[in-house]
């Protein structure tokens, strides 16, 4: 995620939380509370140091010159301070790089919205913190009770560090290159094995090559290809229990709920835009590959990836919602039966063989060039799921109403759809290439419409059955 950042491409998430009208100012309280707990979250003091010559890996650095004022920001929305107002702002964000001198992150505080209300949007790059993570951050940040909570002093004092010398880091960078190369060999060997045992031949229930999406064979659509550095956001969400509602009554998943949605939302824009679909889209889905026992708030990101069939040019609800039960059910099947990451190796390998200048060079050539529009893109969008807390939480005593996260965009893919179930609700946050799809907002209105759809047939399907 580092080495593939680019102007066109920023590799940061972000939470959009919006508060209750706060009782008093918030930003001091804020302030105040943000740094009793820096101790809680490691990543917030730590910057990269990039090798000489970027041949090397760069290296987490306890930032000597960290300043909590760089980070923690604050800006009124231009009236009305509605819904429209705080997505523009959120995209004008989404769009731009974090600053590499600094500790990856930034907060801000946005006042003047509609009703005395105030939003908190956190930006944290992938690097530093993937999605799975920024849950757990929000368990760091955030209370059980307006009165807050006592937090636990550090174990020790926070020791700043000096940037390491020339002569070491080149040492390092020596050693990790003279390393690549077995490192290479060693992963071409799992990958090649992984792939000889997932054929079939020791693995039955392995699902054939016809019923497997495959990566570069999604379809072209309106929203592929070339990406700009602009970027537009849409907030939305539902009731957690109507999302539930439709799982139990068809016999599905959450997960499942939230790509049939989508996918709902994905066939409405499309036939706007006269690109009637005509074969499914193609959705990557992360799963967690995180090993157990790791801290709440540890840095890192360890995910992996299903790839999910959308059937957008099937006009029937239900229909589509049992055809993405079918095949995320044969994809997580085939995932959890195969033996090893094959995603996760690739990357590795890509690694191994390259530098970070390589990598970095590569990507820019492909992000400005016209490569995304002339070659297949991976896959059509990324869709996440991710489970948040269920009971009511307090960020510097005001309540916290809405929890909205976004992911970044990729690889000429130009919409991301991340949902989190935050106390009550299902909160929707679809980011997307801004000039590729300036109205991503009809995407998460079809998301609702495409809800209360399948919530009254639930209930249809209910009572047929009772």
């Amino acid at each position: 995620m580092l080495h593939a950042e680019t102007p066109e491409m920023p590799m940061h998430t972000m939470g959009v939380l919006l508060l209750e009208k706060p009782a008093h100012s918030l930003y001091d309280r804020l302030r105040r509370s943000l740094q009793k707990r820096l101790h809680l979250i490691e990543p917030f003091r730590r910057r990269l140091v990039a090798g000489p010559l970027q041949i090397g890996d760069p290296h987490w650095l306890e930032d000597p010159d960290f300043d909590l004022d760089n980070h923690l920001l604050r800006t009124a929305l231009p009236a009305p301070g509605g819904t429209r107002e705080l997505e523009d702002y959120a995209g004008d964000l989404a769009g731009r790089l974090l600053d590499r001198a600094r500790p990856l992150w930034e907060m801000h505080l946005v006042e003047g919205l509609r009703g005395g209300r105030v939003a908190l949007i956190v930006k944290v790059h992938h690097a530093a913190m993937d999605g799975g993570r920024l849950v757990a951050l929000m368990g760091a940040l955030l209370d059980p009770s307006p009165r807050g909570r006592r937090i636990p002093p550090p174990d020790h004092a926070w020791i700043p560090e000096q940037e390491p010398s020339l002569a070491w880091m080149a040492l390092d960078a020596s050693r990790t290159v003279a390393a690549k190369p077995l490192n290479a060999l060693r992963t071409i060997t799992e990958i090649g094995g992984v792939l000889l045992r997932n054929r079939g031949g020791d693995n039955p229930d392995t699902m054939t090559d016809e019923h497997r999406p495959r990566v570069f064979h999604a379809p072209a659509t309106p929203f592929n290809g070339r990406l700009s550095a602009q970027r537009a956001v849409a907030m939305a969400d539902v009731a957690f229990d109507d999302v539930k509602l439709i799982k139990d009554a068809f016999d599905t998943t959450v997960n499942d709920v939230v790509l049939a949605a989508s996918c709902a939302g994905l066939r409405a824009w499309l036939l706007a835009h006269d690109a009637p679909p005509a074969q499914p889209l193609i959705a990557t889905v992360p799963v967690s590959v995180r090993g157990e026992g790791a801290g709440d708030a540890e840095s890192g990101n360890r995910v992996s990836m299903i790839l999910a069939e959308l059937p957008v040019q099937d006009d029937d609800a239900v229909r589509r919602l049992r055809a993405i039960n079918a095949a995320t059910s044969r994809a997580k099947q085939h995932h959890g039966s195969s033996k090893g990451d094959v995603f996760r190796q690739t990357s590795d390998l890509l690694l191994n063989v390259s530098t970070p200048w390589m990598l970095q060079h590569i990507m820019a050539l492909y992000s400005g060039s016209d490569l995304p529009e002339r070659l297949p893109v991976p896959w059509n969008l990324v869709i996440s799921n991710l489970p948040g807390p269920r009971q009511p939480l307090y960020c510097a005593g005001a309540r916290v109403l809405r929890v909205y996260p976004f992911g970044p965009l990729q690889l000429g893919s130009g919409l991301n759809i991340t949902v989190m179930s935050a106390i009550d609700r299902l909160c929707v946050g679809a980011l997307a290439c801004k000039r590729r799809m300036p109205d991503v907002a009809l995407v998460t209105e079809a998301f609702l419409a495409e809800i209360t759809l399948l919530k009254q047939l639930a209930r249809k399907a209910r009572r047929r059955g009772s």
